[in-house]
């Protein structure tokens, strides 16, 4: 299909997508099924191929960033909203920064859909009703950025989402201001440990970074930060996708390698 007839498939499943993620709540409550866990594709059609043909358990968790930067951002959406129709029990999309229309105008995706306004604002009604985090297993809280602070789960909403999708971690204590922009922090290894105590939560998955080995496990296995979109920055940068089964962490590299690390 050319990129007009693939938008215009696409559009054809928001009102089906649209009723589908308006009966998901902002947190969605994950069991101890093995599931797949995907970081940021950003319009890499490829990647997301290869993870799919590689599916090797039911659930899927993507963590946002679907588009921008990547000039397959229409096929990747089309990709994930069958998919979701498909399966809405075993597939779930989060939301991450980049679904939204003012980034979307500043990082390609507009110009990648022939600045086609209308569609953009059917897409953005589209992104405003998506999850903002999921928890697994009773154990780990997956996201797209990070937290806004210490912070019970039960005051997350899909309206109030903003520090969800922006924030990130950084080595130091404390929250501070990011040079990301206004109204979006840094938060250090003490405010993640406080708030998974508070939550009664082993972890934090996210994405949001990228990272040119894929992967980066952070204060002593609280927080992993993956990427799953090779080639991002550099040819050489590697993507890794999770998957999570028996309270193992097993992190797989997109070039068909794998490294799996047990975190409890």
């Amino acid at each position: 299909m050319t990129k007009h007839e693939t938008l215009q498939k696409l559009l054809e499943t928001l009102p089906t997508i649209n009723e589908i993620f308006d009966s998901e709540s902002a947190v969605l409550k994950l069991g101890d099924d093995p599931i797949i866990i995907v970081g940021d594709i950003h319009g890499n059609l490829d990647a997301l191929n290869t993870i799919i043909s590689q599916r090797n358990a039911e659930k899927m968790l993507f963590l946002g960033d679907y588009i921008d930067r990547g000039i397959q951002g229409v096929e990747v959406l089309h990709t994930l909203f069958k998919l979701k129709i498909a399966e809405p029990d075993n597939i779930f999309l989060l939301r991450g920064n980049h679904e939204d229309k003012h980034m979307n105008k500043h990082y390609g995706f507009l110009d990648e859909i022939s600045r086609d306004c209308t569609a953009i604002e059917l897409l953005q009604r589209t992104f405003e009703k998506m999850p903002i985090a999921a928890i697994v297993n009773e154990s780990l809280f997956c996201v797209h950025g990070g937290i806004p602070g210490v912070c019970a789960i039960d005051t997350i909403t899909k309206e109030n989402s903003f520090e969800y999708l922006w924030n990130d971690p950084m080595p130091y204590e404390g929250l501070h201001p990011s040079n990301r922009g206004f109204g979006i922090f840094n938060f250090g290894p003490d405010i993640v440990k406080e708030f998974l105590e508070m939550n009664k939560l082993n972890m934090i998955i996210r994405s949001h970074t990228a990272v040119s080995s894929g992967y980066a496990v952070l204060f002593g296995g609280l927080l992993i930060s993956i990427f799953s979109c090779p080639g991002y920055n550099d040819v050489n940068d590697a993507g890794t996708y999770i998957i999570y089964s028996n309270d193992t962490i097993h992190l797989h590299l997109l070039e068909n390698t794998e490294e799996s690390e047990e975190l409890k």
